[in-house]
């Protein structure tokens, strides 16, 4: 039986499943990877409190920078690695291995007292930490069904999101105690998820009807095509990837341009920190009612909806100085953050050939990244040659984010058919009828 149907004792549901029934129907190796993930970011606190902990050893503050850049550089190269391993030995065996070396480097953090160790160890962390995102995403598009994929994309970023949220408030307090401890924490959690991720594996195996079902968490089966060239020559994913590099551009802005202008409009650190916290809790505890009835829209309009809620979001800071517009923005861009993101995480592995689903979903990743990079060096620049010109900008960066996003999601294609000709409706259905849309 495929990973992706349902089981034949129960017969076929019309529509999109609520959120009881998207709960109940994911699988308990599922269960284990979202809770071993949680755990996780709960525990993750490298990047967070790196530069603090290395200048506390007595490094400078520019060598510490330099540590937490070489972490960067290796994060972005290992969602790359991630996605390719993730076809060749397996979704879980990658998690399990990303986990396992990101715990074990992360401990030795604590014992290195040379600077250019630490930056090759810190570059090295930033690769092998960031390995496992694709592998679990992946999973999540192999182990649920289809109808699921959309709703089962929000519970995942929930746990993230989760995670991310605490995980500062957690490091704080064992800072208070030893960064040492801080660190052992965030090593434990690290590994504490690789063993989620083999219990997973070994759980999945004695539960699969077929050897091929358990494949799909052990050992990736050989296929042709099988690099990134393959995905570059998929020309519509590639404007949905532009789409995904726009939007990094865009949404970055709310930690670069957005704390200038508040504070050149006469408003504390306190009312920025106010406006972030009201982004988490409205992603926290409203995401997944969005996405309850989002889940019934075609893929490509979900997605345009979100991030032009996200451009106009953006775009509505250049009314202020009120504090009511400023919370009024911040709220337009937020719902258009949970009205897109889970369709568009759960977009590349639905599209992708099975043989090439970990890379596909690593290379949604990247452009976020590259954007989430340059974002900021473009929006301080532009808001430096007028405060309003960098609003006005996501709005023309949103308007293009669009359009390629209506384009390059437009038809559905058929597995293997990588320049989206052809496709198959057969083998496929229509986006706004089937809601398998795959992960980042």
């Amino acid at each position: 039986m495929s990973t992706t149907e349902q089981s034949s004792s129960e017969p076929p549901k019309a529509g999109r499943p609520s959120i009881v029934e998207t709960l109940r129907g994911i699988p308990g190796p599922i269960w284990l990877v979202l809770i071993g993930m949680l755990l996780n970011r709960l525990g993750n606190f490298l990047t967070i409190y790196l530069v603090l902990y290395l200048t506390d050893k007595g490094f400078s503050a520019t060598e510490a920078g330099i540590a937490l850049g070489a972490y960067g550089v290796g994060s972005v190269a290992g969602v790359l690695l991630g996605g390719a391993a993730s076809d060749r030995i397996g979704y879980a065996w990658t998690i399990v291995g990303s986990m396992a070396l990101a715990g074990l480097l992360t401990l030795s953090l604590v014992y290195l007292d040379s600077l250019p160790v630490v930056i090759v160890v810190a570059a090295v962390i930033g690769l092998v930490a960031q390995a496992y995102r694709p592998a679990s995403s992946a999973l999540l598009v192999e182990r649920t069904p289809e109808e699921h994929h959309v709703m089962v994309f929000a519970v995942y970023r929930m746990a993230f999101n989760l995670g991310t949220t605490a995980g500062p408030l957690l490091g704080a307090l064992l800072i208070s105690y030893s960064y040492d401890l801080m660190f052992y924490i965030d090593a434990l959690t690290s590994v504490g998820f690789a063993g989620f991720a083999l219990f997973a594996l070994v759980l999945a195996r004695s539960d699969a009807d077929s050897d091929a079902e358990a494949e799909t968490l052990g050992v990736a089966v050989d296929g042709v095509g099988r690099s990134y060239l393959t995905v570059l020559r998929d020309t519509r994913y590639l404007l949905f990837l532009l789409a995904l590099f726009l939007n990094a551009v865009v949404y970055i802005q709310h930690t670069s341009a957005l704390p200038l202008q508040l504070k050149a409009d006469g408003h504390s650190v306190t009312v920025y920190s106010a406006l972030l916290s009201l982004n988490a809790f409205m992603v926290i505890c409203l995401e997944l009612l969005f996405t309850k009835y989002v889940q019934h829209l075609p893929g490509r309009v979900a997605v345009a909806l979100g991030i032009g809620l996200v451009g106009v979001g953006m775009n509505l800071y250049v009314a202020g100085p009120a504090l009511a517009m400023y919370v009024v923005a911040t709220v337009v861009w937020t719902v258009g953050e949970m009205i897109g993101t889970p369709t568009a995480s759960a977009w590349p592995g639905r599209v992708a050939p099975e043989h090439l689903r970990g890379r596909y979903i690593a290379a949604s990743a990247f452009p976020m990244q590259i954007g989430y990079a340059i974002g900021p060096v473009i929006g301080v620049a532009a808001w430096q040659a007028s405060s309003a010109l960098v609003w006005w900008l996501c709005g023309a960066l949103t308007v293009v984010a669009v359009i390629v996003t209506l384009i390059g999601m437009a038809e559905p294609r058929r597995d293997g058919d990588t320049d989206g000709a052809g496709a198959d409706e057969k083998s496929v259905p229509p986006v706004g009828e089937a809601a398998g849309r795959a992960a980042s």
